[in-house]
């Protein structure tokens, strides 16, 4: 049992300390003091942490414990005037070693005498070091806020993007617009024409998916819930996607019910959600590859898989694949590099329709599938508490 030197301590004082005393350790320290705030008890505990032994302590004020500038503020005081008002008083503030070292102290202080008498209060005080946690929870408070500081710097790289992508789209998809009405469709400039206007239409997408992705962050994306014919909803979305596979000679396949299935969703969000899986497929498929969107529907939700036979993702990148600015390629996977935001953006549409995405892997070359899952049916909003009745009269 740990030891303790003492002072004026009546036997009732005696009888508590050696109660607390029984299961201290050296790792927290453990003192007495009177009214006056004078120290009356020692532990050993105290003398391990602070450095001082019990028969320097004893008579001394706790004071002594007190930065100077806590001193001046007269915390220790208010240490056992909140002790005497409240019943305890809880702190966590540097305190001093006997070397004149600061130590972050965690601790408590309470009243053991209750009396209206001046001068008859004792009162005990139980801390420990708790420095290292202090130096965690700093270091965690600065991951913190360099996780916040890149947040906002990524935000405005995200609407600098933006601004300076959507500015020179317009005059050049008019431009490219007019050159093809204005020609034959089959001299030399037909093909490159409709090249560019394929890949403009590439980059408006990406600026859109963009202005979306800010929107997210923001708070300001909302659902707008209808009702949307699955089967009729899928082929639209696919064959949206369907010259871009032919350019890459990918085959898209659907499988979904014949019979209508309708669901309550925002068709024009959920669109965004197929067509990005399906880009994501098509990009990361070889040549003479397939990418399969199943539909099927269970009582409560509707599931969407998107599957290929393509490059695959490796184990590594597979719990970032939804984070924007995720580079999905690398020499080893032998996928291309890309930005994210469109698998980014999924996760967050989804995410509005309270339903889930999963991505699976067996590795690169192998192929991925993407699951979406969401309600068929429009959620309930949170129910709010109802009125109380008012009494009557």
């Amino acid at each position: 049992m740990a030891q303790a030197e003492h002072g004026s301590l009546n036997d009732a004082d005696v009888a508590e300390f050696g109660a607390l005393m029984t299961g201290a350790t050296r790792h927290f320290g453990v003192v007495f003091f009177d009214a006056q705030r004078l120290i009356t008890g020692w532990s050993c505990g105290a003398h391990a942490i602070t450095g001082w032994t019990g028969r320097e302590a004893l008579g001394q004020p706790t004071a002594l414990l007190f930065t100077p500038e806590d001193r001046a503020r007269k915390l220790d005081e208010h240490e056992a005037s909140a002790a005497t008002v409240v019943g305890v008083a809880e702190d966590e503030r540097w305190h001093l070693r006997k070397d004149g070292t600061r130590f972050w102290s965690s601790g408590l202080t309470l009243p053991l005498r209750a009396t209206t008498q001046p001068g008859e209060s004792a009162f005990v005080k139980v801390f420990r070091d708790a420095t290292h946690l202090r130096g965690r929870a700093k270091t965690l408070e600065n991951l913190l806020h360099e996780h916040e500081q890149t947040q906002q710097e990524r935000e405005r790289f995200l609407a600098t993007i933006v601004h300076e992508m959507r500015n020179p789209l317009s005059p050049l998809k008019m431009s490219v617009q007019l050159l093809q009405r204005h020609g034959d469709g089959t001299g030399l400039l037909a093909e490159p024409l409709r090249v560019m206007g394929r890949q403009l239409e590439c980059l408006e997408r990406l600026v859109e998916d963009l202005v979306d992705l800010t929107r997210v962050h923001k708070g300001k994306l909302a659902i707008e819930y209808g009702i949307v014919e699955l089967r009729a909803f899928l082929r639209e979305a696919l064959e949206s996607c369907r010259e871009a596979a032919t350019v890459r000679g990918v085959a898209l396949h659907l499988v979904a019910p014949t019979v209508p299935i309708y669901l309550e969703a925002d068709a024009g969000r959920l669109q965004q959600v197929v067509v990005n899986l399906c880009n994501n497929a098509i990009k990361f498929t070889q040549r003479g590859g397939n990418a399969w969107l199943t539909a099927t529907v269970d009582q409560t939700h509707v599931m969407l898989t998107m599957r290929d036979d393509g490059r695959g993702i490796t184990a590594d990148l597979l719990p970032r694949i939804f984070e924007v600015f995720t580079q999905a390629g690398d020499a080893s996977s032998g996928r291309g590099a890309g930005l994210g935001i469109g698998l980014a953006l999924v996760k967050e549409i989804v995410s509005l329709h309270q339903g889930t995405v999963e991505v699976r892997s067996a590795g690169a070359g192998k192929g991925s599938e993407f699951v979406v899952r969401i309600p068929q049916h429009k959620p309930n909003p949170p129910a709010r508490p109802s009125a109380q009745p008012e009494d009557g009269p």
